[in-house]
């Protein structure tokens, strides 16, 4: 870790930061279908709303049925 990292936290990019929205909500979705996590706390770790996930749910599960291998 550099000076700079240390002094100016906001500079170190995270997942919030560098995902768009329908990828955090995407992410929350797959947490919160394994059973991994507490729902608030998944909300609060990708920076999405409830609201998030419902419009972005319909999109997840289109994109689930299309991968290989997948549960759907």
């Amino acid at each position: 870790m550099t000076t700079t990292s240390l002094l100016y936290p906001a500079a170190i990019p995270t997942c919030a930061t560098t995902l768009t929205r329908r990828q955090r909500a995407w992410i929350a979705l797959y947490s919160l279908d394994a059973s991994h996590r507490d729902r608030a706390e998944v909300l609060a770790q990708n920076d999405i709303t409830e609201a998030d996930l419902l419009e972005y749910e319909e999109s997840w599960l289109q994109m689930r049925c299309q991968l290989p291998g997948s549960r759907g």
